[in-house]
């Protein structure tokens, strides 16, 4: 839905939205999208992103997928520490040959449920960067219609929630068969040879996942799990990446010794 209520109220917190708001056509009727002046500087500050499982086997050539917390959220690390995005270099530029997670891509629209049965609210974040009035593409034209610009972000918002459905369902499964085990990452001193743990996090065992009875695993597979289970496992060896990415840009943050 394009056009809320103008007095719709928003509840809860997205990261990476400051301000997000129902789109309204008489309240947007002017605004629309400019190139930002930083196109990636609402993304410098995030370590991690929340992940969808349609994209899982895109993430396992460039991050780790991990679980976080009770509800297993499944996020892309992007980072050790946070405030600190390793893929967003000091000039906030995107590093280039590297897949932007969906999570980032809708950025700044994103939607707002309205409850079982309702269809979902799209709103946008006003403080982006490029959003305004005036903007080179307007979001509504002169008979109050979503422009094609505009139509293309609402479109991408309802194959996303769609897609976040399926993860929600991929985790429960998971959950369901007690296949995740809590995991460490730990970097190694070269200096004193100790080991130092960096992250923890939920994953799917591999030796549980392995001792399913076959016909569960069988479901697993009509179910159209199984590929993201396996890129999951996959994505684990990217934590190399990260953490020489880490040391690299601890390394040039260093003052220089004269």
């Amino acid at each position: 839905m394009a056009d809320a209520p103008a007095t719709q109220p928003l509840s809860g917190q997205v990261p990476l939205y400051k301000k997000p708001e129902p789109l309204n056509k008489e309240k947007h009727r002017k605004f629309g999208m400019s190139p930002p002046k930083e196109p990636f500087a609402f993304l410098k500050e995030s370590h991690f992103l929340p992940a969808i499982v349609g994209e899982f086997s895109q993430y396992a050539g460039f991050f780790p997928v991990i679980f976080l917390g009770e509800q297993r959220l499944p996020v892309v690390v992007m980072g050790l520490n946070a405030g600190e995005n390793l893929f967003i270099d000091a000039d906030g530029n995107y590093e280039q040959d590297t897949m932007l997670p969906a999570f980032a891509r809708r950025y700044p629209f994103v939607s707002a449920s309205n409850g079982p049965d309702q269809p979902a609210t799209v709103c946008i974040d006003v403080e982006a960067d490029g959003i305004g009035e005036n903007g080179q593409l307007p979001f509504f034209d002169e008979n109050g219609e979503p422009t094609e610009a505009l139509q293309q972000a609402i479109d991408f918002v309802s194959a996303f929630d769609a897609d976040a459905r399926s993860t929600e369902m991929f985790v429960k499964r998971i959950l369901e068969l007690d296949l995740f085990e809590l995991k460490d990452v730990t970097l190694k001193d070269n200096t004193t040879g100790e080991s130092k743990k960096v992250a923890e996090y939920y994953g799917v065992s591999e030796k549980k996942l392995n001792a399913l009875p076959t016909d569960v695993y069988l479901k697993l597979r009509d179910e159209g799990f199984l590929p993201a289970i396996y890129s999951h496992l996959i994505s684990l060896n990217r934590w190399d990446r990260i953490l020489n990415k880490a040391i690299r840009r601890q390394q040039n943050a260093a003052p220089k010794a004269n």
